[in-house]
């Protein structure tokens, strides 16, 4: 039984690579082929960057015979790596499984359970670690002086080490999971944990040659202090060097915390997993409020935006984005000043298109906000729903593009405002910028909602398909980064015939009669297309 149910979860994983969840139907073995080939090709560039990193790393470390601290290194790096990748599934693949219920209502141990999701996990982990891992010991093996032994051990660690992210990826799920079941919104916790991840790996990322020289100046003192407090990392290096002794050591760590891990997940298992599902009741006053038909409709979106974490993080990220970019250059300001300076010794006129520089900014980050794209896509098999209350197309589409420029103009002004203050600008000036904006988030969100309208899909099985594996999300979002790229050309290029706030006024004038137009769209055809989809 368990074999079967294992072989269910790994099916279900990769099920879009054989049927299509647009159609339904089965791919084609050309089209199966194409899928697994786009995806080795994207693990094969992936490992190829770590094995370039490897150089960097290894080249210096086997040159003073600290090996061990190579492999150690690498070994934390594959297990961020293997954390990052797998740990935004693990609470959905472990608690949030559409099947939990059917398979709970079976003669099936929910420790049997437990251990299929569980190996998923594994799967996933193994993957995203050994992305990592196998360059780093690929680079070992051509570059440095490796026992047979050695070479052995490192093939086995490619197991251990996903093992070992397995345990820590199943005990965050477990912590988002025990979270999630106290507090009422779900959803917005796993954003905010998201974020804050997001937040680590990219700052990790853009100072990673500041953190590779200092490690490599100091390398006897950080393998002094592995050794002390992070034995279990440096038991890791020892053995990918070849020592059997700290090879049992990690290896039977490993084991260990994985049955501990599973044998604490088994006792909260069944009540996490059914709890995630319910609401609790509470016994009380009922206070209805009434409100207009278009308030309720707003309410009715915003409430299925905040309800999807993939449909917050993958179409509202900018929205967090700009006020932590706002305090960061308020923070900054004299390095900021300082930049500005050394670039107008460099570039005279650029003093002449800086207002331009708050509206780029400012209208790429809004630009990854496409909050109304997928949101008609989004009502799947609900669209009835809508069409048996007494509201119009007209009025739903409306309530769908007052909630996106609702969702991203408070932020992008502000960010604009903060901007404007740190580059000194005049304040008609920041007023302009503004009023730039403001089109800018107009335009994209009718543009998006028209998108949507044109071409729905329906047909989806996951919300990811119309939010991340989409064609117009697509399209929209290149038009945000496009359109505030095409503004600051033709500012550049105009800097001798007009001034930056009179080529701003113009700009936006002309990006308000576009967003009027299409808003006209909406109103005529685009609600009557809504009306008979």
């Amino acid at each position: 039984m368990l074999g079967t149910l294992i072989k269910k979860q790994y099916r279900e994983c990769f099920r879009s690579y054989f049927i299509n969840p647009k159609t339904g139907k089965k791919r084609s073995k050309m089209g199966v082929f194409g899928m697994f080939v786009f995806f080795t090709a994207i693990m094969l560039l992936l490992a190829g960057m770590f094995f370039g990193l490897s150089f960097l790393m290894g080249d210096g470390l086997f040159s003073a015979g600290m090996d061990w601290l190579y492999f150690v290194l690498m070994g934390i790096m594959a297990i961020l790596m293997g954390t990052f990748g797998s740990v935004f599934n693990t609470y959905a693949t472990l608690y949030l499984a559409k099947d939990n219920e059917m398979l709970l209502a079976m003669p099936i141990p929910p420790s049997k359970i437990l251990i299929t999701r569980m190996s998923l996990v594994y799967g996933m982990s193994l993957m995203y670690s050994g992305i990592v891992w196998i360059p780093a010991v690929v680079y070992a093996w051509i570059f440095g002086t490796m026992s047979t032994t050695a070479v052995v051990y490192d093939v086995l660690l490619i197991f251990l080490v996903a093992l070992f992210v397995t345990v820590v990826t199943c005990v965050l799920g477990w912590v988002v999971a025990l979270i999630s079941s106290r507090v009422k919104n779900r959803s917005i916790v796993i954003v905010v944990i998201s974020l804050v991840l997001f937040g680590a790996y990219y700052y990790v990322c853009f100072n990673m040659m500041n953190i590779l020289q200092k490690l490599l100046l100091n390398a006897q003192a950080l393998g002094e202090g592995i050794r002390v407090w992070a034995n279990v990392l440096y038991q890791l290096g020892k053995a990918a060097a070849g020592d059997s002794t700290a090879m049992l050591i990690f290896s039977g760590i490993s084991l260990v915390l994985f049955i501990l891990c599973f044998a604490v997940l088994s006792k909260s298992f069944l009540h996490i997993a059914t709890k995630t599902h319910s609401e609790t009741r509470k016994a009380g006053k009922l206070t209805v409020k009434s409100s207009g038909v278009s308030a309720a409709l707003m309410h009715r979106e915003l409430k299925r935006f905040l309800s999807s974490p993939t449909y917050m993080l993958n179409c509202g990220l900018g929205i967090a984005i700009l006020p932590v970019l706002a305090i960061f250059a308020l923070v900054k300001r004299e390095i900021l000043d300082g930049v500005i300076s050394g670039m107008s010794d460099l570039l005279p006129w650029i003093g002449s298109v800086l207002p331009m520089a708050v509206v780029i900014i400012v209208c790429l980050c809004a630009g990854l906000n496409a909050v109304s794209t997928p949101s008609i896509s989004l009502e799947g098999k609900h669209l009835w729903i809508l069409r048996s209350l007494p509201v119009s197309g007209k009025m739903v589409l409306n309530a769908k593009l007052r909630l996106h420029i609702w969702l991203n103009l408070p932020a992008a002004v502000f960010a604009a405002v903060v901007l404007g203050f740190c580059l000194s600008l005049e304040t008609l000036t920041v007023a302009l910028c503004v009023l730039f904006i403001a089109a800018f988030v107009w335009l994209t969100g009718a543009f998006g909602l028209m998108l949507g309208v044109l071409r729905p899909n329906f047909q989806w099985t996951s919300e990811a398909m119309p939010i991340k594996q989409s064609m117009n999300v697509m399209i929209s979002i290149l038009l945000g980064f496009g359109l505030p790229i095409l503004a600051a050309v033709g500012c550049y290029l105009l800097r001798n015939i007009c001034s930056a706030e009179v080529y701003m006024a113009l700009a936006a004038g002309l990006l308000m009669l576009i967003s009027l137009a299409l808003t006209w769209w909406l109103d005529t055809e685009g609600a009557a297309r809504f009306d008979a989809l």
